[in-house]
């Protein structure tokens, strides 16, 4: 057989599943056929035939699964070897008929005759015949077929041609729930669910196929459960349209459309190059359900551009109904268009189904809430007159101390519109300075003008209290504004008398202002020392009590008092204002964060997000909590909930140049979730974004963990050429960084990776270049005597795949030598096993397995291997008695 095309073989059967595999296969079926090799073309083509099926191209897989069919049939001796493959393929052929109205009906037919046919000839069950039978019956809607074909699908015996224990049953669900039998189908499921699936269609498949009948038997969580897990796996998967349908379906029946319209706008792409006409249709469909139901204006991005969603429902139902149609006429039923209308129209199974923690209180929150009733009873007590003239400045006074700005607003304006400029008193000029001061909160120098102006006319009438009330204003902005020295200056002592001079209502006010003059100058203790006060102050507010529990609790943070923090984040969060509430939930989250309490920080944070949630203008602090929120559940073992927090809140972080740090740190937050995912392009690609993102001035050992992390996801990608230059990269910022350990790690890895392409010379130079690194640096430092014995160790694995044993048993002793030095046992373990193995001394692998640890897998490496050696050397006898001993 020809060795180079097994090698095509090989590298193209290593590609995931997509166009790139199955065009690297059809060069390998080109090639074989050329070079008139039979059975390498036979294997390849089935081999494309699966490659086409699960690549997203069921209709091309017809056409070599034909000439595989006429080949065997040609001669069947021949294939013999490739049966169980060749019969695995048949499998594929009925389901792909079904997909494509253009085929009749009849050649599914006849196909699945055929199958009957083989599979009796081969002495196999007729389980997967069945199935088959059931598939093609239940897509034309004959019922009666389709439950005759289910009970003897079910009673037929398995065997190795049966799909496996995950796909069989996913198949049967898709039945008892067609059919009504809900609770059946959740309790088949049951038992496949709790067993180890390894079929890469698993458990996806089956989840997606439960999403209808969890609904209906009112089993809520384990549906939003098995919608987050099953669309976390296929979203980013070829091929797999019809169950993203399945999905936008869910969403739209469960009051989720705009969560729908995401995966709508996402594969929206896939249409115009659907994997089937089927998959086109039930997409179509269910995205127009789901369209329906959200706002007819509301913009929906296309890859021709943005479409108002009620125009592209139509236009999808339009297409949908084609399709149902032309599915029709070949069947020769309505049992396809049937289908089709009642998704368009069907009714949400429930009003609201919350898909995350946050979502389900936020509803909880929203449902408790009493809807405010008219009232007809006359307000208690005598109305309260309206002021006139210059009684409007003490209702804004008033109203400004009592937190209600809009109604002080209101009453400056109505001052200065019912008393003429020209009949105001100094005292008035000053008091409305006040106020135009107050309310240029985000126009500083305006409000600074303001309350100089109305100093000097304070000062001029003796208005002592007034005085100091805006020297305190003053020097408290000039504080928030960056002028700390003259701020603090200005304010501490005005402030200090107000603290005891003003009115009691005011008093509380002031030291509050103190606080954050404190706070701005550094003066931590000074500032926690007047909210400590403050709290215990009679007569305040909860408002302002619950502001100065806030801020004490920050402060505290800062100081690394987490404890007292914590206290004091915990009066806030029994606030009477929600918002306030949130913040203070934010707040003892990310004090329990860094408590190492992640799991109540992860609860403390769920509760500030579904508090902000959907309030105008808290758009930014609720991604800032999601943020937080999805390194609580990263460091509570929970990737998935941290993953889908954290790109809830990429959107908003993106959207917001001041914002570059957060977002930096949401992309490191899901770069490892995505990796404790196995979502590793999607680490690849975040890791890139942070990459491409990183300023101008960024340090070098920060660039260099960002290649070094790229180096190693492309590394378990299999993109060992792309990972060496990568590392390389990364070495050299290391270098310029001055961190020489990792710079030598770093050129471990590309010389491992240069390994993996087979390219010895490459990973023999990498590693020498890593050498004078550690000869300059002091010979006992523990990390430099780990480098060093990994230096040994990589040589010895190149020298062994170079066929150089006697080179490789020489590099792992020293390997052993240097991992001993500093107690490193599991890799000095490794270094002896290959030293016993590959060794000229046959008596070191004797000698080494008495001293390994019973059960332990070096025990049953160096055990079998040693039951390899005794027999080689006649020890039968030995031999045996080890390998009973290894067998128990």
């Amino acid at each position: 057989m020809n060795q180079e095309l097994v090698d095509r073989l090989q590298r193209a059967e290593s590609a995931p599943y997509g166009k790139a595999r199955s065009a690297l296969l059809e060069d390998v079926v080109r090639r074989a056929d050329a070079a008139g090799e039979e059975d390498l073309a036979f294997y390849s083509h089935l081999s494309l035939v699966t490659a086409y099926v699960m690549g997203g191209e069921p209709r091309k897989s017809l056409v070599p699964f034909a000439r595989c069919v006429a080949d065997w049939d040609a001669s069947p001796d021949q294939y013999r070897g490739y049966s169980h493959t060749f019969l695995w393929c048949f499998k594929y052929a009925p389901s792909t008929l079904t997909k494509f109205p253009e085929v009749p009906l009849d050649r599914a037919y006849a196909v699945l005759d055929d199958m009957e046919r083989r599979w009796r000839q081969g002495g196999h069950s007729m389980h997967a015949v069945h199935q088959h039978r059931w598939l093609v019956a239940h897509h034309i809607g004959d019922a009666d077929t389709a439950a005759e074909q289910f009970r003897l699908w079910s009673t037929a015996p398995r065997d190795d041609l049966s799909d496996c224990v995950g796909c069989d049953p996913t198949s049967k669900v898709h039945h008892l729930t067609s059919v009504g039998r809900t609770a059946d189908a959740v309790a088949l499921a049951v038992s496949v669910l709790d067993g180890q699936l390894t079929c890469a269609e698993q458990p996806q498949q089956m989840l997606t196929a439960l999403l209808p009948a969890y609904v209906a038997e009112g089993m809520y969580s384990e549906a939003v459960d098995a919608h987050r897990k099953a669309y976390r796996i296929l979203r980013g998967r070829v091929g797999e349209l019809s169950e993203h349908a399945d999905h936008v379906v869910f969403l739209a029946r469960t009051g989720n459309e705009l969560k729908a319209v995401e995966l709508i706008e996402r594969h929206a792409p896939e249409l115009a190059d659907p994997p089937s006409p089927y998959a086109e249709m039930v997409f179509a469909a269910g995205a127009s359900l789901a369209l329906s139901r959200v706002d007819a204006g509301l913009m929906i991005r296309q890859p021709s551009g943005a479409t108002p969603a009620a125009e592209l429902a139509e236009q999808l139902a339009a297409r949908a109904l084609d399709l149902a149609a032309q599915f029709d006429a070949r069947n020769g039923t309505t049992h396809r268009s049937d289908e089709i209308r009642a998704t368009l129209t069907a009714e949400p199974w429930v009003e609201y189904l919350p898909l995350s923690e946050t979502a389900r209180r936020a509803q909880l929150r929203k449902q408790a809430q009493p809807a405010a009733e008219p009232s007809d009873q006359p307000p208690l007590g005598p109305a309260r007159p309206e002021p006139t003239g210059r009684g409007w400045l003490d209702e804004a006074e008033d109203a400004w101390q009592r937190g209600q700005s809009e109604q002080a607003i209101m009453a400056w304006q109505v001052f200065e519109q019912e008393v003429p400029e020209s009949e105001w008193t100094a005292l008035d000029r000053a008091r409305a300075l006040d106020g135009r001061g107050l309310l240029a909160s985000d126009k500083p120098e305006r409000a600074l003008e303001s309350w100089r102006e109305a100093l000097a006319l304070y000062a001029d009438l003796g208005e002592e209290i007034r005085l100091l009330r805006d020297r305190g204003r003053i020097g408290r902005l000039l504080c928030e504004q960056g002028q700390v020295e003259e701020g603090l200056a200005t304010s501490e002592e005005p402030l200090r008398r107000l603290i005891t001079e003003d009115e009691p209502r005011r008093q509380g006010h002031w030291q509050y202002s103190l606080a954050t003059v404190y706070a701005h100058a550094g003066r931590y203790d000074d500032a926690v020392r007047e909210l400590r006060e403050l709290r215990v102050r009679p007569d305040v507010e909860e408002e302002l009590l619950a502001g100065a529990a806030m801020m004490q609790g920050d402060l505290l943070a800062q100081l690394g008092r987490f404890g007292e923090a914590e206290e004091a984040a915990t009066v806030a969060s029994g606030a009477a204002s929600e918002l306030v509430r949130s913040f203070a939930f934010r707040q003892r989250g990310r004090i329990r964060l860094e408590l190492e309490r992640p799991a109540e920080a992860a609860e403390d944070l769920t509760e500030a997000v579904a508090l902000l949630a959907g309030v105008p203008g808290m758009e930014v602090q609720v991604a800032l909590a999601r943020l937080e929120l999805a390194r609580a559940y990263l460091m509570t073992g929970r990737p998935l909930e941290a993953a889908e927090t954290g790109e809830e809140a990429l959107p908003v972080l993106g959207g917001d140049p001041g914002l570059a740090q957060p977002l930096a740190d949401a992309r490191g937050v899901l770069i490892e979730a995505y990796r404790s995912l196995g979502e590793l392009e999607s680490a690849l690609t975040k890791v890139r974004e942070l990459q491409a993102s990183a300023p101008a001035d960024a340090h070098p050992a920060w660039l260099a963990m960002i290649r070094h992390d790229e180096g190693l996801l492309l590394e378990k990608l299999d993109r060992d050429e792309e990972a060496v230059e990568v590392l390389l990269s990364a070495a050299s910022q290391y270098a310029a960084a001055e961190q020489p350990i990792e710079q030598v790690q770093a050129l471990r890895l590309a010389a491992q990776s240069a390994r993996y392409t087979g390219d010895f010379a490459q990973a023999v130079e990498l590693i020498d270049s890593a050498r004078p690194l550690l000869t300059a640096l002091p010979s006992a430092d523990q990390r430099v005597i780990f480098q060093t014995a990994g230096v040994h160790w990589d040589l010895a694995l190149i020298a062994l795949q170079r066929g150089d044993a006697d080179t490789a048993v020489q590099q792992a002793s020293q390997a052993a030598d240097h991992y001993e030095r500093r107690g490193y046992a599991d890799q000095q373990l490794n270094a002896h096993l290959l030293v016993a193995e590959h060794s000229a001394d046959e008596t070191l692998l004797e000698q080494l397995f008495p001293t390994l640890t019973t059960g332990t897998e070096p025990w049953y490496r160096a055990g079998w291997l040693l039951v390899d050696r005794f027999k080689t050397r006649g020890r039968a006898q030995d031999a045996a008695s080890l390998e009973a001993r290894l067998s128990e």
